[in-house]
């Protein structure tokens, strides 16, 4: 099979990594899923509210640590609202856009969902790797996640390059 310049090693490295990524994070969002109702999408917009000081952010600011666009902030926080997770006020700065909190039932899924999911980082990822392996994966993060901000954030795919019309 044709590499295309990548050596042996970097497409094991290429394929190991993606094979990990699509085998522990399933895992993980099944059991949370499966014990408390809650998708990942759900699970990863609350994680980022209540990594805020007072459980609320502004849906851009969501958009921009979850890395979604703001219509799929916007389309979730609906549905979410609906499930009485969270609750949408509108900006009082841009009347275009909202402030999204986590609501009292919100937390309670989160407080039962929480201790699941960090047992399961424990279990199925920390406690198998030695300090120099997280070391090294914080860096291998690092290096990728600066590369990407610095040379492709501006890459957003328009039909033409997508070969759509």
């Amino acid at each position: 099979m044709e590499t295309y310049g990548l050596s042996a090693k970097q497409l094991r490295a290429w394929r190991s990594f993606h094979k990990l990524r699509s085998q522990l994070l399933p895992h993980m969002a099944k059991r949370i899923y499966r014990n408390t109702g809650l998708t990942p999408a759900e699970y990863f917009l609350m994680v980022t509210l209540l990594e805020s000081p007072n459980g609320s952010l502004h849906s851009s600011e969501i958009a921009e640590q979850l890395d979604w666009e703001k219509s799929r902030i916007s389309h979730q926080a609906k549905r979410m609202e609906s499930r009485g997770l969270v609750s949408r006020f509108t900006c009082e700065t841009d009347a275009r856009s909202c402030v999204i909190e986590i609501t009292p039932s919100g937390r309670k899924y989160m407080k039962q969902a929480l201790p699941m999911q960090f047992q399961d980082v424990k279990h199925c990822f920390a406690d198998l790797l030695t300090q120099a392996h997280l070391d090294a994966l914080i860096e291998i993060s690092q290096i990728v996640s600066k590369h990407l901000a610095e040379e492709h954030s501006a890459d957003e795919p328009t039909k033409a390059s997508a070969g759509l019309k």
